[in-house]
């Protein structure tokens, strides 16, 4: 054989690796991508949310932490302030049962309910879009566009809807 025949052999066979690789991960299921997020992340969020009725802003500043099993679920705890126009800042503490599906780009959504820490009041339809970097290591957070309805209920039963938007990063700690 001459040295371009052992040339294009090699590519040839090199390249039908690849393919059957490509071929496998294309195959992989959310399942199995949710592994490369797993871990125990510090986070930092801000949020602006509109109250749907009477169009009134919220600002939320918040930190916390997050720990991603792997398999698709997350725990998050995190404390805050909370800015309402006319008042002064409140703080806050809560934590959240999260859900997410990690795509083979590294982008994933959470989802999931939050309840504060004395249980005053209940989140639900709160979703953030995530991004985490190639190392595994940083995650870059937002809200979905366009703003989705978020539910907040009290203890008293009182419901309010808002659109929200949000913005923030989270590190792997371990």
């Amino acid at each position: 054989m001459t040295r371009g025949t052992n040339r294009s052999i090699a590519a040839i066979a090199l390249g039908l690796v690849l393919l059957l690789t490509g071929v496998a991960r294309a195959e992989d299921g959310p399942g199995e991508l949710n592994n490369a997020l797993k871990g125990l992340f510090r986070f930092s969020v801000v949020k602006t949310c509109t109250e749907a009725v009477l169009g009134s802003t919220v600002h939320f500043y918040f930190n916390g932490a997050i720990v991603y099993d792997g398999t698709g679920s997350a725990k998050l705890t995190q404390q805050g302030i909370v800015v309402l126009p006319g008042s002064i800042a409140t703080s806050f503490e809560e934590s959240a049962q999260l859900n997410y599906v990690l795509k083979q780009n590294g982008s994933f959504v959470q989802q999931g309910t939050f309840v504060a820490v004395d249980h005053s009041y209940t989140i639900t339809g709160a979703r953030m879009i995530g991004q985490i970097d190639a190392q595994g290591s940083v995650i870059m957070l937002s809200g979905p566009i366009p703003a989705e309805q978020e539910i907040v209920t009290s203890s008293g039963g009182s419901v309010s809807q808002y659109l929200c938007g949000a913005s923030g990063t989270a590190v792997r700690i371990r």
